[in-house]
């Protein structure tokens, strides 16, 4: 009669043979993908609903399967992501390897445990070379109208120093109450802060030695040279130049009143 329900065509045998086959499959799946995505007694829910309602068994099992083929395309997407991101994840092991090798011979001035130890070799470096460049550089600039220009980023640098055991200056304390408030998610924003900070100074100094190099004597050109050559060594070793660039363009933007 027209209308009238489709007679299921299927033996009871094929019915038990097909859901046997569907739930092999799904414990494969979820051997590979997991639980969450193959919840075995979901599907036996599923089995035990459309048993109980009698509906369209072929209906159900390519419903099921469709769903399968769904939950096995998600699976291998986040596999593929998963992966990706443990490569990123090892090649950026490899670089902050690569790039602790670079700053190992700095002195690890541990100011404050929260500290990373990029920030903290770098107050090492600065704590190291400023009393000697502080003390040449006077030598050959005061006096000069270059002087003021150079002593406003030594200023600046002198922030960084720290020797215990002296309190931290200012500008440390500063980093370290900046992590202590926000913690691993204000690290980042604290470390750009102090690195660009310290790329500045370094860079606004040799730019300045740089600027006024050929207007000086023989033994004073010989001096400033030779802190051309330290502060530079310091910028490459910590990755600074893009920092001070940055910086430095952002300085120039406020004098300017841009």
């Amino acid at each position: 009669m027209f209308g009238a329900k489709k007679k299921e065509t299927l033996a009871a045998s094929d019915k038990v043979a097909m859901l046997d086959k569907l739930r092999e499959k799904y414990r494969k799946a979820q051997q590979q993908y997991g639980a969450r995505l193959f919840d075995m007694q979901q599907l036996e829910n599923r089995i035990s609903f459309q048993r109980a309602n009698q509906s369209d068994f072929q209906r159900f099992i390519i419903d099921e399967m469709n769903f399968f083929k769904q939950m096995q395309e998600k699976g291998d997407e986040e596999i593929a992501k998963r992966k990706r991101q443990e490569e990123a994840d090892a090649r950026m092991r490899e670089i902050m390897a690569a790039n602790d090798a670079l700053i190992a011979h700095y002195p690890d001035v541990f100011f404050h445990p929260l500290a990373t130890l990029e920030c903290r070799r770098l107050v090492g470096a600065v704590s190291n070379l400023f009393p000697e460049i502080d003390a040449d550089l006077r030598y050959v600039f005061q006096g000069r109208k270059e002087w003021g220009e150079i002593s406003f980023y030594l200023a600046d640098l002198e922030r960084f120093i720290y020797k215990p055991p002296m309190r931290m200056t200012a500008f440390l304390a500063a980093y370290v109450a900046q992590i202590q408030k926000w913690g691993e998610t204000g690290r980042d924003d604290a470390d750009r802060k102090f690195l660009q900070t310290a790329a500045m100074c370094l860079t606004g100094i040799t730019n300045e030695l740089k600027t006024n190099l050929d207007a000086l004597i023989d033994t004073d050109k010989a001096r400033a040279s030779a802190i051309i050559a330290r502060l530079d060594a310091i910028v490459a070793d910590f990755r600074l130049t893009d920092w001070a660039q940055h910086g430095l363009a952002l300085k120039a933007q406020k004098k300017l009143g841009i």
